[in-house]
């Protein structure tokens, strides 16, 4: 299983490929800004429903947020 680090850093990685701040991530979500950056740093696990709306706002599919290091 992922730990909350490296889903935090693939969003991270994956925001900025987007050119996606966090605070826009954070809008498109529901959330504050700083609590993106929470989930970034590992800080702060992810629901479920969390999960599937940060992979929407980044066009991916939740489980892209659990298979990244095994394709990286």
């Amino acid at each position: 299983m992922m730990s909350n680090q490296d889903m935090g850093h693939w969003i991270m990685v994956r925001r900025a490929m987007l050119r996606m701040s966090q605070a826009r991530l954070a809008k498109a979500i529901g959330v504050d800004q700083s609590y993106i950056s929470l989930i970034e740093r590992g800080e702060r696990p992810l629901s479920d429903k969390l999960r599937q709306k940060i992979s929407t706002a980044l066009g991916c599919t939740p489980e892209a947020l659990t298979r990244w290091p095994q394709a990286a």
